[in-house]
């Protein structure tokens, strides 16, 4: 909490450091949603939003309190001046009924990830050991199909009991292997060699980056039908979407069947770093002339 509170901090600094030279600028683009914006001080709420007159963008990047924030959206006049920005229509969702939304998806630079056609036969596991995320499900997944899982995560302190209690007496070295965290290039090595990559999230991630990163790499996707996997993976045609354990055992005896240069292709002009920033030029575009 102590962290939290030293973030706040740093946010309300943040915002109130560009309020004062908001003059300067003819849009403001925040990486922040709207709730951030609003402060109780002495117990009188301030929507510090309220005081720009510069059109904002804001880019939310998680999905905790979207649902739970949309009556404070409704209430704060000033949003309407500005533009909600989301990572993917999933995300969007609770709110899409605002006519000031818009969904612009993440990019990778695409020229750094090499595409490898001649995979090895191991399952990849990749990010944080975190139940959420699916660790012990592609552990299940491993021991149904027979087929090595490599696991390339870091754990957080947070998840160390978990890590400890759920997961550590499971890796034996030979089925499953922890290889702990990679830098960059190992990563690339990890992604562009496995069979596939297993997502079996728990949760509405708003944007699994690494998924992009595998199709990028020529590596297909097996994924759990949650948040944004929809959009990203197209069943059949660069990965599979499943439901559960079982489908995904099943899946991963099809990955064979999809071709490296159709995982390339499906993120090429989808995620490259162009697209984004000419969508996002297209944003700021539009609400300076709106405001103008």
């Amino acid at each position: 909490s102590e962290h939290i509170e030293e973030n706040r901090q740093w946010e309300l600094k943040q915002i109130l450091t560009i309020l004062g030279r908001q003059h300067e600028f003819d849009v403001i683009h925040f990486n922040y949603e709207p709730a951030v914006f609003r402060f109780d001080i002495d117990g009188i709420v301030f929507n510090l939003l309220d005081f720009f007159t510069v059109p904002v963008a804001l880019t939310f990047h998680n999905t905790t309190d979207i649902q739970a924030n949309v009556e404070y959206y409704h209430n704060t006049l000033s949003l309407h001046r500005h533009e909600m920005i989301f990572v993917s229509e999933n995300q969007r969702c609770p709110v899409s009924f605002f006519p000031n939304t818009k969904v612009v998806y993440n990019a990778l630079p695409i020229e750094n990830f090499p595409v490898e056609s001649k995979k090895e036969n191991y399952l990849l596991f990749l990010g944080r050991i975190t139940p959420f995320k699916g660790i012990l499900e592609a552990i299940e997944v491993a021991k149904k199909t027979d087929i090595p899982l490599i696991i390339v995560a870091k754990v957080d302190p947070v998840d160390q009991k978990f890590y400890e209690t759920e997961v550590k007496d499971k890796i034996d070295g030979k089925l499953i292997r922890y290889m702990g965290e990679a830098d960059f290039a190992e990563k690339i090595e990890y992604l562009k060699k496995a069979r596939c990559l297993l997502f079996p999230i728990l949760w509405e991630e708003p944007f699994g980056l690494v998924m992009t990163e595998a199709l990028a790499c020529g590596t297909p996707v097996v994924a759990f039908k949650r948040g944004s996997v929809p959009e990203i993976i197209q069943d059949g045609a660069n990965g599979f979407v499943v439901s559960n354990v079982d489908e995904m055992a099943e899946a991963v005896g099809k990955t064979e069947m999809i071709s490296a240069e159709k995982c390339r292709e499906s993120v090429e002009g989808r995620f490259s770093v162009k697209r984004m920033v000419d969508e996002y030029e297209a944003v700021f575009e539009k609400i300076a002339i709106k405001n103008n």
